[in-house]
């Protein structure tokens, strides 16, 4: 089996820069999920989640992580990889769906907006039948 990582906003970012017009930058989750398909994954399978989510404290880091992991998540605080900033680094499996997607990004939304901070995307793999 091979790992594929996908990444909403790179992906979407790079497939309307080589001119793709099948993908819609008004809902990269759905972009996302059709390249998932496109490469083979089967959606009847359970995938494993991983969303970014950024914030310029730690205090602030830990206050999302903690709503998440309320919520079921596995979260981590970590140093963001460059900058100064911080990142919930939070993980969920469930079987891809725009639908729980959708619910999870107005989640994670409502969250950055209720403690500052920014949401980054999700990455998952792909899982072939």
């Amino acid at each position: 089996m091979y790992r594929l990582k996908i990444i909403t906003s790179l992906l979407v970012l790079a497939t309307i820069s080589a001119g793709c017009g099948s993908l819609s930058a008004d809902d990269p989750d759905q972009a996302v999920l059709d390249s998932l398909r496109e490469a083979g994954s089967d959606f009847s399978q359970v995938h494993p989640f991983d969303f970014y989510i950024y914030h310029p404290t730690r205090e602030g880091t830990g206050q999302i992580c903690d709503q998440l992991r309320a919520n079921g998540f596995k979260v981590s605080v970590r140093e963001a990889a460059t900058g100064s900033d911080w990142l919930c680094f939070a993980s969920l499996s469930f079987v891809p769906s725009i639908d729980k997607l959708a619910e999870i990004r107005g989640t994670i939304e409502g969250l950055t907006e209720q403690f500052g901070g920014e949401y980054d995307g999700w990455e998952t793999v792909v899982k072939p039948k």
